[in-house]
């Protein structure tokens, strides 16, 4: 398949494995320069490992999403590598890891770290991002992967479900913001 997406710089945050690092595998695979964020500092053997195999430019930086300092010094560290982000995609998320009903089963500090990545991190992203993207003239896109849990309650994982769907809206929000600047 051939998406035309040859030497455009992709930033793939929460990629050191999983769903991230898939994504990352096949923007190399359509020829993108590739950076590579995640807190787990195996992002780097991730990274090396998929420029080896795809021939691609793969780099990486290591960042917590929750850290806005640190998503902003990650965004100036692959712009340094890559030049101006083209796409970029938030595959970073955790849940709770705690059956949700009854509710009293949660603590609050369950439903803290829950928002701290998945909605900050993601509020992070953008704002590391998003200028470049601005900048760079060209539109491009901005991905942020959620659930259907974010749409629907989830008895299974509550603070998922509501940080999911916090995202679905903060998503809504700056796709009107980025819409007049060919942004998708």
């Amino acid at each position: 398949m051939n998406l035309h997406l040859e030497h455009q710089p992709a930033i793939i945050v929460g990629s050191a494995q999983g769903i991230g690092r898939a994504i990352a595998e096949a923007f190399a695979n359509e020829g993108a320069r590739v950076g590579m964020i995640d807190r787990s500092p195996t992002v780097s053997e991730s990274a090396a490992t998929i420029a080896q195999a795809t021939g691609a430019t793969v780099t990486s930086a290591v960042a917590d999403v929750g850290s806005e300092t640190e998503m902003q010094s990650a965004a100036d560290t692959l712009q340094d590598q890559l030049g101006l982000a083209r796409h970029v995609v938030f595959a970073a998320g955790v849940g709770s890891g705690k059956f949700g009903f009854p509710f009293t089963r949660l603590e609050p500090a369950d439903w803290q770290r829950v928002f701290e990545i998945n909605v900050m991190g993601a509020v992070h992203t953008a704002h590391a991002f998003a200028p470049q993207l601005i900048e760079g003239g060209e539109g491009g896109s901005l991905l942020f992967l959620v659930s259907v849990a974010g749409q629907i309650g989830s008895q299974t994982d509550p603070p998922y479900s509501a940080a999911k769907a916090a995202q679905i809206n903060f998503m809504q929000c700056l796709a009107r913001d980025l819409a007049p600047h060919g942004i998708r």
